[in-house]
């Protein structure tokens, strides 16, 4: 018989201004695939982010700094299992005693998305009419279910690892940017761009 996989999707995200100074966006991802497990049967991934603008919204009038901005987010995010992970299979086999069969991949059929949820704060700032740029992230990761390779004992005939939700990852980390126009005359301009970042696991 034939094996085949099927996902069906949806997606929605709205998005408000408010004043020129405050905008919010909120969003949605729905998702049902046949490479989930026969125990999992739908997944869905929100998110909200958010960023204000004081400069704007305050009528700063400051030669030195010119641009001012906050922001923050949070929202999950799915890995799906490959398309056949969930089906116990076997393959061909030909010996002088006649064909047959053989095991091959060891099946799971609780599987489901590998999820990581995430929220973010940041600001950014820009000097003396936006001659100069910073940009600073700092960030915070957890997946749950994340999907790991076992191995299992050969004995049962298949030698081939399975896949199973069974770990969790925790990271966090920031990330600054800084740019600069050095010169901008009529014709040639130059600007010089530099980041560093830092993660935790």
């Amino acid at each position: 018989s034939w094996l085949r996989t099927t996902q069906v999707g949806g997606y929605i995200q709205v998005q408000f201004g408010l004043y020129d100074h405050t905008f919010i966006t909120v969003g949605g991802r729905w998702d049902a695939n046949s490479a989930f497990g026969e125990s999992f049967e739908t997944a869905f991934y929100p998110k909200i982010s958010m960023s204000f603008i004081p400069t704007d919204a305050f009528n700063w009038d400051n030669e030195t700094l010119s641009t001012f901005r906050i922001r923050g987010a949070i929202g999950k995010s799915g890995l799906q299992p490959g398309a056949f992970d969930k089906f116990t299979t076997f393959s061909p086999i030909v010996s002088t005693s006649g064909p047959g069969l053989q095991p091959e991949n060891l099946g799971n059929q609780d599987l489901k998305p590998e999820v990581a949820t995430e929220w973010e704060v940041g600001t950014e700032f820009g000097l003396f009419n936006d001659r100069i740029g910073f940009d600073f992230t700092y960030w915070d990761r957890t997946v749950n279910d994340a999907m790991v390779s076992r191995q299992f004992p050969v004995s049962g005939g298949f030698v081939n690892e399975q896949l199973d939700n069974i770990g969790q990852v925790d990271a966090n980390g920031w990330e600054l940017a800084v740019n600069g126009s050095v010169f901008n005359g009529e014709n040639v301009s130059l600007t010089m761009f530099a980041n560093v970042a830092y993660i935790t696991e």
